[in-house]
């Protein structure tokens, strides 16, 4: 199963985790929603309302119509302060106001009510009329008058304030309940639908995320693992993007990282390798440089012996060719010696000593031949490497320079050696201001036997990497506009490791 499957998978179930319980919980306060409108007890309490409301409506009424059929019986307005609003109106649409304060449009719509029961000019009825939609806030009566009726007198009276309108919620409640306990489930699912409805669409966007996420995550993993892939087969140039500042991005920082040093170490590798190699060769070559020589030297020295004299000229001649002889003899000793030496390991004497002081010594030695600037970094303390051996260091670098810049006129020679202490090592640069090192010797100029000078034999750019290597450190040329520039990097140790 894929990584990328993984993050989908993992963001799915994390997401649908909650959808049961969640459900669960909707459905239940659903429930307990309803359960609490479509309690007995709460049906119970609004038909009591209601019922209690019914009650007192029929009190008032029953009130209502025995002070209207008082006033039937006499046909008289009541005395002021009796609860009844009066208005009598004539046959001929005349109106007079008998008690109370009567609004034109009351007026209108109870007189139209009394003429539709009781129309002008029938018969009188046997008791007072109750019209049926006069409204709500007031009980209304209409009592004709004459026989036929020619006139009507209108009683009215407002019910207790409030009492129509809680009479009305109470209805209005009860039917709601009606309602809910009809279309329970309904409404039920009409809450989980939408709610299922956003669930899924809160899914979908975490699905998303992931794919985004995950597509984001298993590029750079895949990253990772083709650039540990390259390395693995050799690929010491394999790098991978590193942006972010996340854990991915640090494990691609420390993968370049891990993959320079891997590079750095191949190359050191390949460079002991070779420069063992070029050490066997030599110590070959020495020994069989060095065998001959003596026997030709005896002979030499035997031929002068064994010549009895008298030819002035051939003695001349002897003379002068063994002394040909004689020098090139002394020159393959001295070559054999320099392959000897080249072949030894140097025997590393490591001690805790100063960089800095012996820069100075070199420095105050070479500086007749041109002008040399010396720069230390007060941060540069006492650590432990091989005086000696890197006194033959940079004699031969300072002794290549002023050999490179031999040609110049003395005021253009210049050697500047700056050291410095970088990212825990000791870093020490070497630049003259000679003709420099052409392009096409560049990858060869610290292999053995390979020298850009006449009569040079090529050993002491060899022998610099060498004795860096073996103290943990490098040797390399970096490009320069003008000259040669030669750094040296050495491990700040304070005890052998």
């Amino acid at each position: 199963m894929s990584l990328r499957l993984r993050i989908y998978i993992a963001f799915a179930v994390v997401a649908l985790l909650p959808t049961l319980p969640v459900t669960w919980v909707v459905r239940d306060l659903l429930d307990r929603s309803f359960s609490v409108a479509l309690s007995p007890s709460f049906q119970s309490g609004l038909e009591a309302g209601a019922e209690a409301s019914r009650g007192w409506l029929r009190a008032e009424r029953r009130d209502f119509q025995r002070d209207v059929a008082a006033l039937w019986a006499t046909r008289t307005a009541p005395a002021p302060g009796g609860g009844l609003e009066l208005l009598r109106v004539d046959a001929n649409g005349r109106e007079t106001v008998i008690a109370g304060e009567w609004s034109d449009e009351r007026c209108e719509a109870l007189a139209s009510a009394a003429r539709a029961l009781a129309p002008a000019g029938s018969a009188a009825p046997g008791g007072p009329l109750y019209p049926a939609d006069t409204g709500r806030e007031y009980l209304d009566a209409a009592l004709p008058l004459g026989d036929p009726v020619t006139g009507w007198l209108l009683a009215s009276r407002p019910l207790p304030a409030g009492l129509p309108a809680a009479f009305g919620q109470v209805v209005a409640a009860r039917q709601l309940q009606a309602g809910l306990q009809l279309e329970r489930e309904r409404l039920r699912r009409g809450f989980l639908r939408p709610f299922l409805l956003v669930y899924g669409l809160v899914l979908l966007l975490s699905l998303l995320l992931a794919a985004m996420m995950g597509r984001r995550f298993s590029r750079r993993v895949i990253a990772l693992a083709d650039g540990a892939r390259r390395v693995g087969a050799g690929d010491w140039d394999a790098r991978v993007p590193a942006a972010g500042r996340d854990e991915i991005a640090r494990l691609g920082v420390a993968f370049n990282e891990m993959a320079a040093g891997l590079a750095a170490q191949q190359q050191r590798l390949a460079d002991l390798q070779r420069l063992a190699a070029w050490r066997e060769m030599a110590r070959s070559l020495a020994h069989e440089i060095k065998n001959p020589l003596t026997p030709i030297s005896l002979m030499v020295q035997e031929m002068r012996d064994r010549y009895p004299g008298g030819d002035a000229d051939y003695a001349a001649f002897l003379a002068e060719s063994g002394r040909i002889v004689e020098e090139e003899i002394e020159s393959l000793r001295r070559l054999s010696r320099e392959f000897s030496a080249f072949a030894k390991t140097p025997d590393m004497q490591r001690e805790i000593a100063d960089l800095g002081a012996l820069l100075t010594d070199l420095v105050r030695l070479y500086g007749g031949s041109a002008a040399v600037e010396l720069e230390l970094d007060p941060a540069l303390a006492p650590f432990l490497f091989d005086p000696e051996q890197l006194r033959r260091v940079f004699s031969n670098l300072f002794e290549n320079a002023l050999g490179a810049m031999a040609e110049l006129p003395p005021e253009t020679r210049r050697l500047r050696v700056a050291a410095r202490v970088e990212g825990g090592r000791a870093r020490v640069d070497v630049t003259d201001s000679g003709p420099g090192v052409p392009e096409a010797l560049r990858a060869r100029i610290f292999e053995p036997h390979f020298s850009s000078k006449a009569g040079g034999m090529g050993l002491g750019l060899a022998l610099v990497r060498s004795v860096c290597t073996l103290h943990g450190g490098d040797a390399r040329l970096e490009p320069s506009e003008t000259g040669a520039h030669f750094v040296v990097e050495l491990p700040i140790a304070k005890e052998d490791a």
